[in-house]
């Protein structure tokens, strides 16, 4: 049996059309067939099978993420669809050809923040109803230490170093051209038998 789910918001309508297991009542869309994307103000449509879907689920939800993170990464993870913020309030979203059957090498939407949001907001009602492809998750992987760039620059943690070290250099050098202090020899101290041969005094 033929179903298909609609998931739409103001600036895009994710459609997805499946068959229905007759296990299941007829009611739960357990294999993908078509998968479409709307985005208003856009005039290519995106229209692919279960591959592009999953191709949407592991890289548009992730990528957002990491912008509302305010987490900056040392380069852009490689996932199959390129999503890359461009200046202001807009964003670069590269798909392979393949994945929308379009003849094309790349297809590459420009969106606004806001259309970005919408599409983020489909895939998260998609993945939340529990009648279409429940057995499907997306993938979510953690990121690796290394892959995140540091919140203070290399070049600011290694100031205070470098001025550390110039000073001292410059106080090394200082103190080279300094004389080297003499010592003075020691003053002869009274003996006992010159005390007493002092003269008395009159009074």
């Amino acid at each position: 049996m033929l179903l298909q789910r609609q998931y739409r918001l103001p600036n895009c309508t994710l459609r997805i059309e499946g068959l229905s297991s007759p296990h299941q009542g007829g009611e739960q869309l357990d294999v993908v067939t078509v998968c479409e994307c709307d985005i208003a103000g856009q005039s290519t449509g995106l229209k692919g099978g279960k591959e592009f879907l999953v191709a949407l689920l592991n890289s548009v939800p992730a990528a957002a993420q990491t912008w509302l993170s305010g987490v900056k990464l040392r380069r852009s993870p490689q996932r199959e669809i390129q999503v890359e913020a461009q200046g202001f309030n807009q964003v670069a979203l590269r798909i392979p050809g393949h994945l929308v059957d379009s003849p094309q090498e790349w297809v590459e939407l420009r969106l606004t923040w806001l259309q970005l949001a919408d599409l983020v907001e489909a895939l998260d009602q998609f993945c939340s109803d529990s009648q279409t492809l429940p057995t499907f998750t997306p993938t979510f992987q953690s990121l690796p230490r290394r892959a995140i760039a540091p919140a203070v620059p290399l070049r600011r943690q290694l100031t205070p170093l470098g001025i550390g070290a110039a000073s001292l250099a410059v106080m090394a050098a200082i103190f080279f051209h300094l004389p080297v202090p003499e010592r003075r020899p020691d003053e002869p101290t009274p003996t006992p038998l010159q005390q007493q041969t002092n003269p008395p005094s009159q009074n």
